[in-house]
């Protein structure tokens, strides 16, 4: 059995409170509150046990589970867009461009492009 980091339980409280959430805005006061840390604290707890900035995490999360959306649903763009928190589809696109090269339209049909998703933490 691997011994725990010190912060992995909190680390892990909040990202499975992420995964809840991952529909709407999550705003990093509000996720602080949650962890009874200052938001600069918290950030560093988090970058310090996973290696990844927590802003980083959420937006790569909403990506990936975007992707999902995109690959397995007749949904709207905008609407997926929405669906993840993002403030229009013109500011979903321009992110998932620069994080995955494409845009969202180009991932929707062709589903053979292979995509650096990121994956749900576990602990």
């Amino acid at each position: 059995m691997r011994e725990l980091k010190p912060n992995e339980p909190l680390v892990a409280a909040l990202a499975r409170w992420i995964e809840d959430h991952l529909d709407r805005d999550i705003a990093l006061p509000e996720l602080a509150a949650r962890s009874g840390y200052s938001v600069w604290h918290m950030q560093g707890v988090f970058r310090a046990t996973t290696g990844i900035a927590i802003g980083r995490y959420i937006r790569e999360r909403k990506l990936t589970e975007a992707v999902h959306r995109l690959r397995n649903s007749d949904n709207r763009i905008m609407d997926i867009a929405l669906d993840y928190g993002f403030n229009s589809q013109s500011q979903f696109t321009t992110l998932f461009k620069k994080y995955f090269g494409i845009t969202p339209q180009v991932c929707r049909n062709d589903c053979s492009i292979i995509l650096p998703l990121t994956p749900p933490l576990n602990y």
